[in-house]
């Protein structure tokens, strides 16, 4: 059966407000129970996939909406058996989207270095995103840079080694998301060189940068390869149709959690 695109927004809408309801719901039934009785994760809001384990023990991975302080957030929640983590799910992955770029050539020998992503991991209190996981990327190629072999990248990168003649290149692609970029990204590294071509509703961001070496890359950012560690630099708003979006984003603007 077809639906029209009114019908689909307001079928959105309505699968989204019950999913709200129900998280609401079990927020309130937890912090209901006197506070001894309850989980640790469960005295407060569901603010995070660890508190949703709290309350329901055996929930599995998948999507769930949490509801913290400032925002109603639809997540993906990894490995809640083990260590429930928040992520974001991407509707537009594969060559030319969501991916970082190691450009080869000049000092950088070897073979373009692409990481291309389908979900981001984030801080559901802040939006803030951590760039340098990879759980959900695939990487590939391998080139030289100094005595390191370049094998991934983070999110929203594009970096080269070989001058003005070579771009690294990247892409950022929200659409279809309830977000949009809330922060910019900067030229580093020597004889930097590079721009980022954001689009007018900050879903979409095109990066393009080098030097010898060099990148393009959110601020603070040095040698973007080879990631460790977690780097929430890059920040995330929700738009302002986020609440229809399948996985929504509502910005409650009642201060930070």
């Amino acid at each position: 059966m077809e639906y029209s695109d009114c019908e689909k927004t307001v079928r959105s809408l309505l699968r989204n407000s019950l999913a709200i309801f129900t998280t609401l719901v079990a927020v309130g039934a937890a912090t209901a129970a006197p506070a001894a009785a309850q989980p640790v994760g469960a005295r407060g809001l569901l603010d995070s996939c660890a508190a949703l384990r709290a309350v329901l023990p055996g929930a599995p991975d998948g999507n769930y909406i949490l509801a913290g302080n400032r925002y109603l957030l639809g997540v993906y929640c990894h490995d809640m058996a083990g260590t429930p983590r928040e992520y974001l799910n991407l509707s537009n992955t594969g060559a030319s989207a969501n991916f970082s770029q190691y450009t080869a050539g000049g000092a950088a020998p070897g073979t373009n270095v692409r990481s291309s992503f389908t979900k981001l991991r984030v801080n559901p209190k802040t939006l803030e995103v951590d760039i340098n996981d990879l759980t959900f990327a695939a990487s590939s190629g391998s080139l030289t840079h100094g005595s390191e072999t370049v094998r991934s990248l983070p999110y929203g990168v594009g970096m080269a080694c070989a001058g003005n003649g070579t771009s690294g290149i990247g892409n950022v692609d929200l659409r279809g998301t309830a977000f949009a970029l809330n922060s910019g990204f900067q030229p580093g590294g020597f004889q930097p060189f590079g721009t980022a071509t954001v689009s007018p509703d900050g879903q979409v961001a095109a990066l393009s940068g080098g030097g010898y070496c060099g990148w393009i890359a959110g601020p603070g950012a040095y040698n973007p390869f080879n990631p460790t560690g977690a780097n929430y630099s890059l920040k995330l708003k929700c738009t302002w149709d986020g609440v229809f979006r399948p996985q929504p984003c509502l910005d409650l603007g009642l201060g930070l959690s």
